[in-house]
């Protein structure tokens, strides 16, 4: 039987792995992982590379990071391909995506495309940590109660967009996850002021790695940030609390 495996690696604490993912890591003879330029450094083996002996065959793959349809399509086909060549050969695969591989993760591609072009292969998905559950430990900020609600998506394009996301989060008391803010911060931040949300917002950037930074948002610059950095937003608390 065909087999490959796609794990989540967490995002970026490297203690943060499921004993899923290092179990299947040290039993893989070929450790597979996505680069965004060729010859570029990866994110995802980086994070695992304590349990990446020395025995191990590694095949970086090329996802760059593009809106084009066609690029990426074909990245996908690539990709799948160079890793059935390894299944083919006997070879025990796993392909390490950073984060959770069913979310905003290349790991949902990469199965999709061996599910329609690949079907003999059974692919095997083992989830990972996410970086905004990781920033709401490390902050102490619970997710969602009991009853709440928590909507988890990509900063929208324009201020009234997001206007509309957070006046409706506010009135049905949903906790909002605001991911990829980079760039938008230099609008998001004023929106903000102007909600008054700015101390009921946590910032979070490189989750999990040495340069990880969580805080309050009202304590930060409006600059540009990097891709790697969400937001936390809870405009309201449950009644009944301790």
């Amino acid at each position: 039987m065909k087999i490959l495996t796609i794990t989540g690696v967490g995002p970026g604490d490297p203690s943060l792995l499921t004993l899923a993912a290092v179990n299947v890591i040290q039993e893989s003879t070929v450790i597979s992982y996505p680069v965004s330029i060729r010859g570029g450094e990866s994110l995802a083996e980086k994070i695992a590379s304590k349990w990446i002996s020395k025995d191990k065959k590694k095949l970086p793959l090329l996802f760059p990071m593009v809106d084009d349809q066609k690029t990426l399509k074909n990245a996908w086909r690539v990709a799948g391909h160079e890793l059935m060549k390894m299944v083919d050969k006997g070879e025990r695969v796993v392909f390490l995506a950073q984060g959770d591989i069913s979310l905003f993760s290349t790991g949902s591609y990469l199965s999709k495309e061996l599910e329609k072009y690949h079907s003999e292969c059974v692919v095997k998905l083992i989830p990972g940590v996410t970086s905004f559950s990781a920033a709401a430990a490390k902050s102490k900020l619970p997710l969602a109660f009991q009853e709440e609600q928590l909507l988890i998506l990509p900063v929208p394009d324009s201020p009234d967009q997001l206007k509309v996301v957070l006046s409706e989060a506010k009135l049905i008391k949903r906790v909002v996850v605001l991911l990829k803010l980079g760039k938008k911060w230099t609008w998001v931040k004023p929106l903000l002021k102007e909600l008054d949300l700015l101390e009921s917002s946590i910032f979070a950037e490189w989750v999990g790695f040495p340069e990880q930074q969580i805080v309050r948002a009202s304590n930060l610059s409006s600059d540009s940030k990097p891709y790697f950095s969400l937001l936390l937003i809870r405009q309201s608390w449950p009644s009944t609390m301790p």
